[in-house]
Formats: C-alpha cells, structure tokens, sequence
C-alpha cells in the first residue's frame, strides 16, 4: 500500500493512502504565513492540530467544507481519543518553550498516527529537547518523522538529532523552516548540513509516495518537499 505527503507549507502537510481519507495537519492562517486571507483552501476530510491556539498551527478554516477537527493537545492530555484510518492517535504534550511564566507548561502536541502501514510523527511546535522517557510513547511509531528545522523558538538541531537517532525513522520530511515570508528561522541548509552522511532526496515537488525504494538509500533518508503553497516567484 501506498501514502502520499503533500506539504502544503510550514507545517501543514496533507496525507493519504490510496482511495482513503485525507489528513490536514497544522493548517495555518494565511496571514501567519505571509498570504493573503483570500488564498485558495485546501481539501481534506479530517484536520489535526497541534493547537488551536496559534495562528500558524491551529487554523482548520483552510480546508474547505465541513471537516473533522481533532486538537492533539486535547489527546495529549487525556480529554479525549481518536483513530484515523483505522488506528489510535498519539499525542505528547509540549510547547514552545520548557519555561513558562504562568498557565500550564503545555501549549500544543506532537502526534503520531498510521496510515496505510507508515507510522507518521508529525512534531508539533516542538521548542526543546525531549529525553528518551518523554519520547517512549511514540518509539516504534515513527516510519515517517516531519520534523521541525527551523531552529527559532523551535528544538535545537542537537537536540533534534537525539530525536531521529532515539526514535530511528525511516524517512525524514523536514518542514517548519525559512520560506517566503519574513522569519527569524533558519532555512532547511542548515539541518542538511549537519546531517550530510544521510542519503538526501530532493523531490522538485510538493507530493512524494512512500515506501520510497530507491537504489543506494540507506536505512534513513531526507526527503525535502517544496511547499505548494508557495507564491509565485518564491523559493524555498
């Protein structure tokens, strides 16, 4: 069986195996991205977010009609459950930052959830490092890890490299970095370079299938995807 990742752009992505459900992960305002409010939406059948709280994160209004909104914090903190495609989602708690003034020190949620046989992990807005017992819910559970590179008010590169060796993906699909709008975050050339052992896969698309199969890749890959939200004349 076949699934499809399109990244739509920061941390959005839609997912789907073949003549199943779509998933729309951490859509955004379009605004929060440097896009106009009017832009075109995009479809999906159920929408999964880290937080409804943040504008670049939570935004289920971009995926057209009436889909199914699934809040990973909510998950996370055992307020409720939910399956996609057949199989229970799990989520972790976290946040931005691993110090917090006041209110609780979980802000969003990273999640991980199978479809047509690839376990998924989708990092949330993941901000700080997390030990081999924070991540032992989702050992096992990452086929597919999307990660977050960007390095501003995000996980720090050494720390995310902890990540990728604890859990062992398979593939890598990086996302949360500088694209076309201004931000202080790092572009994808700086995770790339400290992973240069990793075969690297530039896919000159926004949509790839896995299982990737391909000759001389190793047991992890980095796949990068360009955005398809991405305005005209932009580059990644």
């Amino acid at each position: 069986m076949t699934v499809n990742i399109e990244w739509v752009g920061h941390a959005c992505f839609r997912i789907w195996r073949d003549r199943g459900p779509v998933l729309v992960t951490d859509p955004y305002t379009p605004q929060a991205v440097g896009l106009p409010e009017d832009v075109e939406r995009i479809d999906g059948d159920t929408v999964i977010v880290s937080s409804l709280e943040d504008r670049a994160h939570g935004y289920p209004r971009l995926v057209r009609g009436d889909p199914r909104v699934i809040n990973a914090l909510d998950l996370a903190a055992g307020a409720s459950a939910a399956q996609f495609d057949g199989a229970p989602i799990v989520a972790l708690g976290a946040a931005e930052s691993p110090i917090h003034d006041s209110g609780s020190p979980k802000d969003n949620a990273m999640y991980a959830l199978n479809v047509g046989g690839v376990g998924v992990l989708h990092m949330g807005d993941l901000g700080y490092g997390l030990s081999a017992a924070d991540l032992a819910p989702v050992v096992g559970r990452c086929d597919l890890l999307l990660a977050i590179v960007g390095e501003f008010n995000t996980i720090p590169l050494e720390d995310l490299d902890f990540l990728i060796d604890h859990l062992s993906p398979k593939w890598i699909v990086p996302m949360h970095y500088r694209l076309w709008w201004e931000t202080k975050m790092s572009p994808v050339s700086e995770f790339l370079a400290r992973r240069q052992r990793d075969p690297l896969i530039l896919a000159r698309s926004s949509t790839v299938t896995f299982p990737l199969d391909a000759a001389g890749l190793g047991e992890l890959s980095i796949v990068v995807l360009e955005p398809s939200a991405a305005p005209a004349g932009s580059r990644p």
